[in-house]
């Protein structure tokens, strides 16, 4: 099972409500992690948007928890 749908312990994601403030999230992130990760925003299928934080190498990692 892909590890973006697998719930890790309490865990939520955020899910931000426009692209905007999804995309303002990611710039915060980025800002906060430095150059070990990068974030992608992405729609979500039942509304909204979410931020995957990715690898380097541009795989999946986890997303951006509430």
């Amino acid at each position: 099972m892909s590890r973006a749908f697998v719930s890790e312990g309490n865990s939520v994601p955020q899910v931000f409500a426009s692209a905007d403030s999804a995309e303002s999230a990611a710039n915060l992130q980025r800002a906060m992690d430095g150059k070990d990760y990068d974030y992608e925003v992405r729609p979500r299928q039942r509304g909204g948007y979410m931020v995957a934080r990715l690898s380097k190498d541009g795989t999946f990692d986890s997303w951006v928890e509430e």
